[in-house]
């Protein structure tokens, strides 16, 4: 991924619509009772607006491969028919969300909250509605870790030591998700900081011992120091929902 500019986040902010796989389902007058053979919901993000788009998976809590996918509405409702042309599934069934954002020209792959992640049969039907989390601990069954990004700091300085290194985060234009952003204050515990919500910041560093500044770098990108930085989270894999950013830290 290259270097993204600032000028760029006013006008590449939106959510793309995936090609949704239709149904055939209408979405139930009552989108909290559950219907036999059925699992249904809502999408939405942090400020509970709808997300259109964002891809549902049904996944099997066993070894039976025949998981579903569906997409969310232009309301954020979604309603997925539990069977497949070979009938009605077998075992119980958990769900699943992500969501693709376009931000900066480039696709974010971001994990969705399950708010009720228990597991249930298909013939007793579903409703789970999901939200989209930009921070926050990932608390859903075999999902752990953070929603936010991941912070590495390479210690280059003569004197300074974690944890009195501090890393400021000023965000530039708005989150991944559009949200209004707020500066992050960072103080890596032995190279890592945790939990940062995804989007694009200005970068300082200072030594809370001395009160000196430090000069950063960002790690992919800056040929050299300087007193600051622009950096973007990003995948720490292709198509990973989990990101992070790198920087070093040297004396100013």
């Amino acid at each position: 991924m290259k270097p993204m500019a600032p000028f760029l986040l006013a006008t590449c902010l939106i959510y793309l619509v995936a090609c949704s796989k239709p149904t055939g389902e209408s979405i139930s007058p009552d989108p909290n009772t559950p219907q036999a053979g059925y699992v249904s919901g809502k999408v939405v993000d942090a400020q509970n607006r709808p997300i259109n788009g964002a891809e549902i998976t049904i996944n099997n809590t066993g070894e039976v491969v025949n998981n579903l996918i569906g997409y969310s509405d232009a309301n954020g409702n979604y309603k997925i028919k539990l069977s497949t042309g070979g009938g009605p599934l077998i075992g119980s069934y958990y769900v699943r969300g992500h969501v693709t954002i376009n931000y900066l020209n480039y696709p974010f792959k971001l994990a969705l909250f399950v708010e009720d992640d228990r597991a249930f049969a298909p013939e007793e039907g579903a409703v789970k509605n999901l939200k989209l989390m930009v921070a926050g601990p990932r608390s859903n069954v075999g999902d752990s870790g953070w929603y936010g990004g991941t912070i590495e700091v390479d210690n280059h300085t003569r004197n300074a030591h974690f944890p009195n290194i501090e890393v400021t985060l000023e965000p530039v234009g708005p989150l991944v998700d559009g949200s209004n952003g707020q500066t992050q204050i960072a103080r890596p515990d032995w190279l890592y900081s945790y939990n940062i919500p995804v989007g694009q910041y200005k970068i300082t560093a200072r030594d809370i011992a001395t009160n000196k500044s430090l000069a950063v770098k960002n790690y992919y990108y800056d040929k050299s120091y300087q007193a600051s930085t622009m950096g973007v989270f990003e995948p720490i894999l292709t198509g990973s929902d989990r990101y992070r950013l790198v920087i070093d830290v040297t004396d100013l």
